[in-house]
């Protein structure tokens, strides 16, 4: 035994006759099974330990080599993205060709190569600008997984004056947001203040925030920007482009803070529809009807709250947070399962 996978703990084992590399388990998935005289079973992970070196160090290059803003002449998004696991792939099929070549699709390396791509998505923006910095193909790719495929570009003369961050600005005229979106959805109508939108929570309360009334005073002034999971508006800092929840369910819940930005957002909620798509590729028992043992759900599943939380760690600082908040609930089963 070379080792154990971190996602499901299926042994990765080495063929002492053929050389190959394979992960296996045995027939009913307990030691006790293995006792009980089952037979072991497994999935091909390569056709022997050198090239499941190599494979593994591809994988390691594509999210690596993500880290250089200057990799792929600075460019990042979805194409090239595609870009990046084109490469990868072929790298992969040079090193193991038996692998690759044959007819089943091999397990792990396909699901791995999506996960570690997925750092192409965006790279870290400039100290005076918003979090992430990628262009309008991301966003377009987030309508299509998202929503219906339709992105809304504002025309200048469409924000309001108080909006006075110019990196949200040029956001929302230059990339635009996904419309009618499942996670984050936004409409055709004119961007307004909370208190405009939403009177009644605002209601009572002078314009320093003080007075008795629902909602957070402060947020009087933000703008609608769209909706949020349990009918939640999405209230924007004109002046620093801070995405932040009312309380409209309970004293302080959920946190106020939502995202750093609409890039952090938009980012956070494309790997999460990426993910999710190929965690729905899989259903129907795909998977099951294509390997034996490996188990896309389980490395898909271990991997989205981690990588979603590193968008923007204070997200997902408390149980509070709404983001956690979705990822924790027992109800749905987490992000991918929503």
């Amino acid at each position: 035994m070379l080792g154990t996978t971190d996602y499901c703990g299926s042994r990765v084992v080495l063929d002492g006759v053929t050389g190959a590399v394979l992960l296996a388990e045995w027939a009913g998935g307990t030691p006790r099974d293995a006792s009980a005289g089952a037979e072991p079973v497994h999935d091909p992970l390569a056709s022997s330990l050198s090239a499941f070196a190599e494979l593994i160090d591809t994988c390691a290059w594509v999210s690596e080599t993500a880290r250089h803003p200057e990799a792929y002449d600075g460019r990042r998004g979805p194409d090239v993205m595609a870009e990046v696991i084109e490469a990868a792939a072929g790298r992969m099929r040079a090193v193991d060709p038996a692998l690759f070549g044959a007819e089943a699709a091999p397990a792990h390396w396909r699901t791995c190569l999506l996960v570690r791509s997925l750092a192409w998505g965006a790279r870290p923006g400039p100290a005076d600008g918003l979090a992430y910095t990628f262009g309008p193909a991301l966003v377009r790719d987030l309508a299509r997984l998202g929503g219906e495929g339709r992105v809304r570009h504002y025309r200048p003369e469409e924000l309001p004056d108080h909006l006075t961050h110019e990196p949200t600005r040029r956001l929302l005229t230059e990339i635009g947001l996904p419309l009618d979106g499942e996670l984050f959805s936004v409409g055709d109508e004119p961007l307004r203040t909370m208190a405009e939108a939403h009177p009644d929570s605002f209601a009572g309360r002078a314009e320093d925030g003080s007075g008795a009334a629902t909602g957070r005073g402060h947020q009087r002034d933000f703008l609608a920007v769209g909706w949020w999971p349990h009918d939640l508006a999405v209230a924007l800092d004109g002046a620093t482009g801070r995405l932040e929840l009312p309380d409209w369910y309970g004293e302080d819940e959920p946190a106020a803070y939502l995202n750093r930005d609409l890039s952090a957002l938009l980012y956070a909620w494309w790997i999460y529809e990426r993910l999710r798509d190929e965690w729905h590729h899989w259903g129907d028992g795909a998977a099951a009807e294509t390997w034996r043992v490996f188990d896309p759900f389980a490395l898909l599943s271990s991997r989205a709250d981690p990588m979603v939380e590193a968008v923007d760690p204070e997200a997902f600082r408390t149980s509070a947070h709404s983001w956690r908040m979705l990822a924790e609930d027992p109800y749905t089963g987490g992000l991918l399962s929503n």
